[in-house]
């Protein structure tokens, strides 16, 4: 009995510890770049000019190494592109032309994506 109490106060202390560590995968930006965002929305191209606020934006996993950007307002979706993570939570496309922009800073998404004689912009939507 005198050994029951100090064995049930050590197995109560370590499932604290444990339950309470902080997990790898949270905090700004550490989902990856991968995630749903909410921001304005604009879209230009196919005869279809958009400005819209307060839409949902997402950035899904397409391939092995590749996204698709999907925005659910008849506006087309972005596929193929391709992140660098340049630290914890900052990804940046790798298209070098400057055209083709998209970059995940913390809870941060920002598109200025040119192709095809389209364009999409979007400013500062925060990832839901």
């Amino acid at each position: 009995m005198k050994l029951f109490i100090p064995l049930a106060a050590l197995s109560l202390s370590i499932i604290l510890i444990t339950s309470c560590a902080k997990k790898d995968n949270t905090g700004d930006g550490s989902a990856g770049a991968s995630g749903s965002f909410i921001g304005r929305v604009k879209y230009q191209g196919n005869s279809i000019e958009v400005d819209r606020d307060n839409r949902l934006i997402r950035v899904l996993r397409d391939g092995t190494d590749t996204y698709k950007i999907e925005f659910f307002t008849g506006i087309p979706n972005i596929t193929g592109v391709r992140f660098n993570q340049t630290n914890d939570s900052t990804w940046v496309s790798t298209d070098t032309t400057l055209l083709k922009d998209v970059k995940i800073e913390g809870k941060l998404l920002k598109i200025n994506y040119q192709s095809n004689s389209q364009s999409w912009i979007v400013d500062n939507a925060v990832r839901k």
